[in-house]
């Protein structure tokens, strides 16, 4: 037992993410411990503003983990959040008498994953690479967006939920079905976690916190370095015998599913979806976070993620100025810190290459 704790904590620590030093790990728990008495110091509007921050930051963690290790570059892990919220909302609003929205749940992330799987499937494995995924993915995007806006008429409808055009999921006439909240228990006994309750944003808390851990022992795990030597010379891992195509699929597909849990999550945080979930604004800003903090560090994305996030919505305070700062960030970032504003100060970490052979135990570090 003790073995296997030291092992999962080497993972956790390894090469592949920056901070390892006691310091960092002593302010990460800071962090936490900040996190979760949050609540007891801002107000009701503040928490839901941060609800709605965290939200996102799955979306952008899964763009970091096919674009920063896999070197994938995606303009359209939109289309996944925005699939996850209507078929989580379809499914939720049919079942609404169930009392729980564990088909709902399971629906928003199946949806999205399956979606990503076959498409992966015809990108990867019909060589298609660099720019033009990320075309494709923007155009397929856009698709969504242009068909989920024709959708406002009464046949329209799936069960009980009106698709409702661009007024939203469930938004067609005056009997309004709106998603649910994500409500989780058994029998009589159930949690519903409504996006403007405390239960909601420690829900938040507790997935960021362990999917945070999981995806730093992910990309330094065996799996994480072949991935990072893909990301450097896909072709030279190939020669060595591993699937890239299958193996391309497989981390773009939890990517997809990290976007699915962003669009979950905030379809139950403000009970609707709309349409402009698709529009090209929702799949530059992930770039535009992932970008700025650093896209091939974590913890630089989570950073970058709420920090600017955060920026974005005091901006929109004043006008229509938030993309527009936000892109002319990137700009600059780009042309000055190419790796990410933080992973530059934060320490360069080390690029894997690939293990000699798929049964070599060298880790490639």
């Amino acid at each position: 037992m003790l073995n296997w704790f030291s092992s999962v904590v080497r993972l956790i620590n390894g090469e592949q993410e920056i901070g390892r030093s006691r310091g960092f790990w002593i302010c990460a728990f800071a962090v936490a411990v900040g996190l979760i008495v949050l609540p007891r110091f801002v107000s009701a509007y503040a928490l839901l503003n941060y609800s709605y921050i965290i939200s996102m930051v799955f979306l952008a963690l899964g763009l970091c983990l096919i674009w920063g290790f896999a070197g994938i570059l995606s303009l359209g892990q939109a289309a996944f959040l925005g699939l996850a919220g209507y078929a989580y909302g379809v499914v939720g609003i049919n079942l609404s008498q169930s009392g729980t929205t564990y088909l709902a749940l399971i629906a928003g992330l199946m949806v999205p994953t399956l979606f990503a799987a076959v498409l992966s499937y015809v990108m990867f494995y019909a060589r298609v690479k660099g720019v033009y995924v990320a075309i494709m993915m923007l155009v397929v995007t856009l698709l969504f967006e242009t068909f989920l806006n024709q959708t406002a008429g009464p046949q329209w409808h799936i069960g009980v939920a009106s698709l409702g055009g661009n007024n939203g999921l469930g938004r067609f006439s005056g009997a309004i079905h709106e998603p649910p909240s994500i409500t989780l228990g058994l029998g009589s006994r159930l949690i519903e976690f409504s996006g403007q309750s405390v239960a909601f944003y420690y829900l938040e808390v507790g997935l960021l916190i362990a999917i945070y851990l999981c995806l730093r022992a992910l990309v330094n795990s065996r799996f994480g370095l072949i991935l990072a030597a893909i990301r450097e010379d896909g072709a030279r891992v190939e020669s060595f015998g591993y699937d890239v195509r299958a193996i391309q699929l497989v981390v773009f597909c939890l990517g997809a599913a990290l976007a699915a849990l962003s669009g979950i999550l905030y379809v139950s945080w403000g009970n609707f979806i709309t349409p402009s979930v698709f529009g090209v604004t929702n799949n530059i800003l992930p770039v535009i976070w992932v970008a700025v903090g650093g896209r091939k560090s974590l913890t630089a994305t989570v950073i970058s993620t709420v920090v600017l996030t955060w920026l974005s919505q005091r901006f929109a305070i004043q006008g229509e100025y938030a993309f527009v700062v936000m892109g002319a960030l990137l700009v600059v970032v780009m042309m000055l810190r190419p790796e990410g504003l933080i992973t530059s100060f934060g320490g360069r970490k080390t690029s894997a290459s690939p293990p000699l052979s798929p049964g070599s135990s060298h880790d490639g570090r």
